[in-house]
């Protein structure tokens, strides 16, 4: 069972929605058996610096539609040869402006990947990532986060959507990931690239 089945595992645990069935040992020698794929460049088509255009719903799960729109810019700088990259935002929301970033890391040993975001206003990494894996051409991060009382399951994607274009979308669940909201959609257009090594 991967880190990511094991994550949202525990989520659904905790949220007293049953627990989710071990694989079988015949399933788990073909888990094993199965190399694991190379995944240190998966993140290589956003090195660069993109111009973003991004749409938020300002009350997730509340059955509201209030969706707000602004711009910024968002430079993603490759890190140990692309194993890490950061991804350092800058952009003008209604609410003012928003310095962000987002630091993404690989682990060679479970071949998985993990984001977690700062903002300046903050000043700290957030104290649980999401953690994820792509799979034809998407990742999707998973974690559990507290929101206005309660425990939900945050998702948070990454796709590309063409050789200059690629989205990133952040959605909740409150159902332990039955159904999914999403509620901040990112869609950058790129720049110009980052070739260094």
């Amino acid at each position: 069972m991967t880190r990511i089945a094991r994550t949202l595992a525990a989520c659904w645990a905790l949220a007293a929605l049953g627990s989710l069935a071990a694989p079988s040992p015949a399933a788990a020698q073909t888990d094993h058996a199965a190399p694991l794929r190379d995944g240190s460049h998966d993140f290589d088509f956003t090195f660069g610096t993109w111009k973003e255009h991004s749409s938020r719903l300002m009350h997730p799960l509340t059955g509201a539609k209030d969706w707000v729109e602004w711009d910024g810019t968002t430079v993603v700088h490759k890190i140990w040869g692309g194993r890490a990259n950061m991804a350092e935002n800058r952009s003008n929301p209604p609410s003012g402006p928003m310095e962000l970033i987002a630091l993404r890391v690989y682990s060679p040993i479970s071949h998985e990947w993990s984001v977690n975001f700062a903002t300046s206003a903050v000043g700290k990494l957030n104290d649980i990532p999401g953690i994820g894996e792509f799979k034809d051409g998407r990742i999707d991060f998973y974690d559990e986060e507290p929101f206005n009382g309660r425990a939900i399951l945050v998702r948070f994607s990454v796709y590309s959507t063409g050789p200059t274009t690629h989205v990133s979308e952040q959605a909740f669940s409150a159902d332990g990931g039955k159904t999914w909201e999403v509620n901040w959609i990112n869609r950058y257009t790129l720049v110009s690239r980052d070739t260094r090594e």
